[in-house]
């Protein structure tokens, strides 16, 4: 029997799937068993089976198809789980039919990035009558939400943050300052890779220091653009980069700072990873978390505070960007300050632990008998 089943066709790897597939695994150390059903041949698929979760190959394609709903209802009535999560609309759509089919009683919708729901009716029916309620990873995304969907009732859209792991996502013991900018993410429009690009060049161009550094970890359509970009840099070496990094812990604890400049987030998890570990510091600053430079989009507001845990910048300002890169290359003493408040504010407000602990009381999950949280 599986408590809680994730349902996700996403073939690539993104945070939604680092997300379900982190949770599944604590929870099933936790004693709580949790299944995924992903995409055939797709990263989360392959992933949740080497790490022994239990998964399940049914590919997501289009609505209504009758021998997609079959499988998964045949998938839920053999795992007779408590509670379903869908990744994409796509998912919803299918799954919560099959889990209402197949009488599972929490049916969860969930919105992980910041945009609107579509203005479609029968999006009342999928959300309102298929849906038990749907799970938001920030109060921007809750807000776009209820904004874009005034037929929702906004007792049904339940806030779960993303927790991190604090044990394995720690502050590193403090050694000299490198001068290293850190990007992660992938490498798509979304995340204002070519504001990050025009910043890093403004930089060159106001000073030709020689110890700074750029690392970008992650791959995406982007690669291209950013590397001919590179190559047309005075110090094109000045520019790392690394691509797909499975563990981001040793990345994170070799920055000064990382930089996430998103024109749109739904969480932004790798800005409370970042926040929650440690980084190398001159010697009058104590062992912190990683000072973060964010764009003031969507939810990172909810995650870096301003000139206390990190610094924001508006959306799309290449100048602004620029500035507040120099202003923590520049500041020891500043980006210590911020470090450090970032790991407390981190570890007070998303912990890993609290989050699963929430998971379970929305799904109904954490006591023998299941709720309808709708």
């Amino acid at each position: 029997m599986v408590r809680i089943c994730f349902v996700n066709s996403m073939r690539t790897w993104g945070g939604a799937e680092v997300w379900m597939l982190d949770t599944a695994v604590a929870l099933g150390q936790r004693g709580v068993p949790t299944g995924i059903i992903a995409q055939p041949g797709s990263a989360l698929c392959a992933r949740a089976r080497q790490a022994g979760v239990p998964t399940a190959a049914i590919a997501v394609r289009f609505d209504g198809a009758p021998w997609t709903l079959a499988a998964l209802v045949r998938q839920f009535r053999r795992w007779r789980p408590q509670a379903v999560i869908a990744n994409l609309t796509k998912d919803l759509k299918a799954a919560a039919l099959a889990g209402s089919l197949a009488g599972v009683p929490c049916r969860l919708a969930a919105r992980e990035s910041d945009f609107p729901l579509k203005a479609k009716s029968y999006y009342r029916w999928y959300f309102n009558r298929l849906a038990t309620g749907v799970l938001v990873n920030s109060e921007a995304t809750r807000s776009t939400v209820l904004a874009s969907a005034p037929w929702l009732d906004g007792h049904r859209v339940h806030l779960l943050y993303k927790g991190v792991d604090l044990d394995r996502f720690a502050p590193r013991a403090r050694a000299p300052r490198a001068g290293i900018i850190g990007f992660a993410g992938q490498l798509i429009e979304r995340k204002g890779l070519p504001n990050l690009m025009a910043a890093w060049t403004d930089l060159e161009h106001r000073d030709d220091r020689r110890d700074r550094k750029l690392v970008i970890a992650g791959d995406g359509p982007l690669r291209r653009t950013i590397e001919d970009w590179r190559a047309g840099l005075r110090r094109p070496e000045a520019v790392e980069l690394r691509g797909h990094l499975e563990d981001l812990v040793p990345f994170y604890h070799s920055l000064d700072a990382l930089v996430l400049p998103s024109l749109a987030e739904g969480f932004g998890l790798v800005a409370a990873e970042a926040g929650a570990c440690g980084v190398p510091v001159v010697a009058t600053r104590a062992t912190c978390g990683v000072p973060v430079v964010a764009t003031r989009a969507s939810s990172l507001p909810e995650i870096v505070d301003d000139g206390a845990t990190g610094l924001l910048v508006p959306v799309d300002d290449a100048a602004a960007l620029a500035a507040a890169l120099e202003r923590l290359l520049s500041d020891d003493g500043l980006a210590a300050r911020l470090g450090d408040a970032a790991h407390v504010r981190i570890a007070q407000r998303f912990g890993r632990e609290a989050s699963l602990d929430r998971l379970l009381t929305l799904t109904g999950t954490g006591d023998p008998a299941p709720k309808d949280i709708s």
